[in-house]
């Protein structure tokens, strides 16, 4: 009798014994059917299971964590999330059967739910991933946006959740309306060719950040990318946006495709970033009564030369998360080079107006103005006015007709806890210019016509 058994039936012991799969990763990313809990929201999705070797192999299949109770298996015909020795034969299959069963009103969880099937075969241990949505929202996984008509809209009726990035196209304009918010997940970014019209208010701001909602959570940078405009982009505009929590903030790549900025960026907060928080390279900026904060390396850079017009900003970092090295603010005209370093492929002057900015930090000096070799020197704007500074090295730079204030602290009110505003001895207090235009804050007020206030705050 042992010797009839056929050989597929014979169970290997053989550690080199592995099984493979019909895909890594179990996706439902289905819109969702029906609400409540007795039915499942989700199609049926299917997992083959592979045994390639001529022998059967036992296994033991297990749903590891199912944290949130949605997932629910059916192993080859027997309703279980867990199943011992279960038997393959050589050179078979089995098939898992997964449903997901959540209501996607439930505020308590988060946007993806992520869990895995554990294989352990002869003490080899295999696994395969499945991830879903468990709440109502308009999901994007690395997607370029279908521009039917060159336009697109997103309105603020269900949350924006972004996986593995997006891209609106070049010829295509975004508008986002005021009170939507956009939650990416980790590694995701949101690049633009086309034009991105973010139109926050005040009371109702556009937000960008990471997808992890738990508290723990709300202040911790480096959970998703960020923002980055491409050189095909033109006429960006975000206003009344907060844009935190991530790897940068908004990187404007190559000078404006018109007359236009690239980028008009107004009244709009970018804080807790793992580099930069608002960047240019060859790039044209137009920063109005923004604040950037808590960036670990630099909360401005205009990098490979550039046009930069900022008005009534602040950018200020302390070490209270970050370990910071460089100075917050930084001007450069270095030029393109090849890889090696030695021959300039393209440089561009650094032109800039700063007015009314509060430049400060943790470190001794937070400003630098780099007039690289090779650079190229041939800029008509270089003008800082009105700017309250922490610096050593350029307090004899500017005459004192342009009415900077260095190394005085701005007495913020608790930049602990974020609050940037400006206590009433503050040396920016009406110590300001007018700028055309420019009659409000960040948070809506009224500036004063005459001496207004230093920085993004009145």
């Amino acid at each position: 009798m042992f010797f009839s058994c056929k050989k597929e039936e014979q169970i290997t012991t053989d550690s080199s014994a592995k099984l493979s799969f019909s895909t890594d990763t179990v996706w439902f990313d289905t819109v969702f059917a029906q609400w409540g809990s007795n039915q499942p929201v989700s199609v049926t999705k299917r997992l083959w299971v592979y045994n390639p070797n001529s022998n059967a192999v036992q296994v033991n299949i297990n749903l590891k964590g199912n944290q949130w109770g949605i997932y629910k298996l059916n192993i080859d015909g027997q309703p279980a999330n867990s199943v011992n020795g279960k038997l393959i034969r050589g050179k078979d299959s089995i098939i898992i059967f997964i449903q997901m069963y959540v209501n996607p009103t439930d505020s308590t969880k988060p946007f993806f739910v992520f869990d895995e099937i554990d294989f352990t075969t002869n003490g080899n241990f295999q696994s395969a991933i499945i991830a879903g949505y468990a709440k109502q929202a308009v999901y994007y996984r690395n997607q370029v946006l279908n521009c039917v008509t060159n336009n697109m809209h997103w309105t603020n009726k269900l949350p924006i959740v972004i996986y593995d990035s997006i891209l609106v196209p070049q010829g295509c304009t975004l508008t986002i309306d005021a009170g939507t918010h956009i939650y990416s997940h980790v590694k995701s970014c949101f690049l633009v060719k086309g034009t991105l019209i973010a139109n926050g208010t005040t009371a109702n701001p556009v937000i960008f950040e990471g997808d992890r909602l738990e508290p723990d959570y709300s202040g911790v940078p480096g959970q998703w990318i960020g923002i980055e405009f491409r050189p095909e982009s033109r006429d960006n505009v975000m206003k009344n946006c907060i844009v935190k929590n991530g790897f940068i903030g908004v990187k404007v790549d190559s000078f404006s495709n018109n007359s236009n900025p690239k980028l008009l960026l107004s009244q709009s907060i970018i804080q807790n970033m793992s580099v930069y928080g608002l960047a240019g390279f060859s790039a044209d900026i137009l920063a109005i009564n923004n604040l950037v904060t808590n960036c670990g390396q630099y909360t401005f850079i205009g990098a490979l030369g550039g046009n930069y017009n900022l008005y009534f900003n602040t950018f200020a970092t302390f070490n209270n998360t970050f370990n910071r090295t460089t100075r917050t603010f930084l001007l450069d005209n270095s030029p393109y080079t090849d890889p090696t370093g030695t021959t300039v492929i393209a440089a561009f002057p650094v032109n800039y107006d700063l007015r009314n900015n509060i430049i400060y930090g943790s470190q001794d000096d937070e400003l630098l103005l780099n007039n690289a070799a090779g650079g190229n020197t041939n800029s008509t704007v270089k003008n800082i006015q009105n700017c309250l500074i922490k610096t050593k090295d350029y307090v004899s730079s500017f005459p004192a007709t342009l009415n900077n204030i260095f190394n005085q602290d701005p007495l913020f009110n608790d930049y602990t806890k974020n609050d940037y505003d400006l206590k009433s001895s503050s040396p920016a207090k009406e110590n300001g210019i007018p700028v055309s235009t420019i009659n409000v804050d960040l948070k809506g007020r009224t500036r004063n016509a005459s001496t207004p206030t230093i920085g993004c705050y009145e």
